[in-house]
């Protein structure tokens, strides 16, 4: 048999240990120890000084020990015993206690023959921290797992939107300049092989006389954010483009989102001209906006934002004009449906909602732009409030329907008279709306003010159910 120099060879020696050596003993070797008689009842624990499992294992004494295991442990303890007596080397196993909670109470023994003949000593340590911090270390390899998959995921969608979009896309380091990605589309654009774009600086693929100009759009995109704007002429065959840019932070890189589209100038339009309109577009009083046939903002002048009290041009960004207008539901559509039938609309009253609820009354003429990438409508906004406001202070009627009124007073009754006089403008207002709402009857009841159910009323009223339908 094996046998170790630390435990003895003979149990009588260990009955001379006095019980201060057997507590240093077990303070050193484990957490406590456990003596077993010849029955496998716990006779006595001696527990270390950093034990935290006094209140726990004291009520097992004068319990069989089995009694507190579980049962996939008790062949483990068999084993533990069967070495104990034969003088083996002691080896560490772990056995689980059964609690009153859910969870088990894990520890490592080893046992050594106890200092009566027939008795077993059980050194024990509390596993309950160290299976613990393995529970932890499992549930972190999970969730990095986890995140790692879904990095995959999101890559996967980025790599995808990315290279199918029809945009030419780049992304630009903020502090060198430098390219870091770039789809396929922008590679095209700048005549270079996709994988010569990588690392390179941007300022290489523009004309010298435009390198200044970009250079600064850049250094205002990296210190303000935002988006900007710069027209460029790429080499080598002098096409002027656009470029818009925007900052972004991935992680701890501050990166520009730059997209490249065409300047599109009509062949025979000269630059003066070109920048003519653009300066118009900037500086009129009147609000310009251009949106996309579902009336979502693609871009929109200095007076609109003013107007709307926007502070930001991103907050208009994936906005909807429809939010600004007095009815968002029936004016937009009322606009975009007459626009695109018609081409235009000339003059349409409603209000504009600013951005904190404050309702200015204005005149819009809408356009409808076909040719537009993506086709989209052209609005120009003008506020009328001065001109309301002259108005309602004037409060002037014609003459000639002042005459008219005049004629019918004596021969017919003053409650008749404003009855008729009330329905002839009522059916007016009604024929209107639904000329100017297609034929959409709800849309038509909202720009009234009236429910569904009485503009229905009204219709057969005025004999309008053939325009109803």
């Amino acid at each position: 048999m094996n046998q170790k120099a630390h435990f003895p060879s003979q149990p009588g020696q260990l009955v001379s240990l006095d019980a201060d050596a057997i507590h240093r003993l077990i303070s050193t070797s484990s957490d406590y120890a456990i003596l077993l008689d010849e029955k496998g009842i716990v006779k006595d624990i001696f527990c270390g000084n950093e034990a935290h499992v006094q209140d726990d294992i004291k009520a097992w004494i004068g319990q069989p020990f089995l009694k507190t295991l579980t049962v996939e442990s008790l062949v483990k303890l068999d084993m533990l015993v069967d070495q104990a007596k034969h003088q083996e080397e002691p080896k560490w196993r772990q056995l689980n206690h059964v609690t009153e909670g859910d969870d088990d109470f894990p520890a490592s023994y080893a046992a050594v023959p106890g200092p009566d003949t027939g008795t077993t000593l059980l050194l024990g340590r509390d596993k309950r921290e160290l299976i613990l911090l393995q529970q932890r270390l499992v549930k972190a390899q999970l969730t990095i797992e986890q995140d790692y998959e879904r990095i995959r995921q999101v890559e996967s969608r980025y790599r995808v939107l990315f290279e199918t979009g029809t945009d030419a896309l780049l992304i630009i380091s903020a502090e060198s300049a430098r390219i870091v990605d770039a789809n396929s589309s922008a590679a095209r654009m700048l005549q270079r092989e996709q994988g010569e774009l990588s690392n390179r600086t941007f300022t290489n693929f523009v004309t010298p006389e435009l390198t200044s100009a970009l250079t600064q759009t850049l250094d205002d995109v990296r210190t303000k954010g935002g988006q900007k704007s710069v027209v460029l002429t790429l080499k080598p065959d002098g096409r002027r483009v656009w470029l818009d840019a925007l900052l972004f932070r991935s992680v701890s890189d501050t990166l520009i989102l730059c997209r490249i589209r065409p300047q599109t100038i009509t062949p025979g339009t000269d630059h003066a001209f070109h920048d003519a309109l653009m300066g118009l577009f900037q500086r009129t009083g009147d609000a310009l906006v251009f949106t996309d046939k579902e009336g979502m903002i693609l871009h929109s002048n200095a007076a609109f934002q003013s107007m709307t009290n926007v502070a930001m041009v991103e907050r208009l960004q994936e906005t909807s004009l429809a939010d600004f207008l007095g009815r968002p539901s029936v004016d937009l559509s009322v606009m975009t449906g007459n626009a695109e039938q018609a081409g235009k609309l000339a003059i349409y009253s409603t209000t504009l909602r600013t951005e904190f609820g404050g309702q200015i009354p204005v005149e819009i003429s809408a356009t409808y732009l076909p040719d537009q990438s993506p086709p989209g409508f052209a609005f120009l906004i003008r506020d009328v409030s001065r001109l309301e406001a002259s108005r309602q202070n004037t409060g002037a009627v014609s003459s000639e329907a002042v005459e008219h009124v005049v004629e019918l007073v004596g021969s017919t009754p003053l409650k008749e008279l404003v009855r008729g006089t009330t329905d002839v403008v009522e059916k007016l207002c009604i024929e209107t709306a639904i000329r100017l709402t297609n034929n959409n009857r709800a849309a038509a009841a909202e720009m009234l003010g009236l429910s569904r159910q009485s503009l229905y009323v009204k219709l057969r009223r005025y004999n309008l159910v053939d325009q109803e339908d």
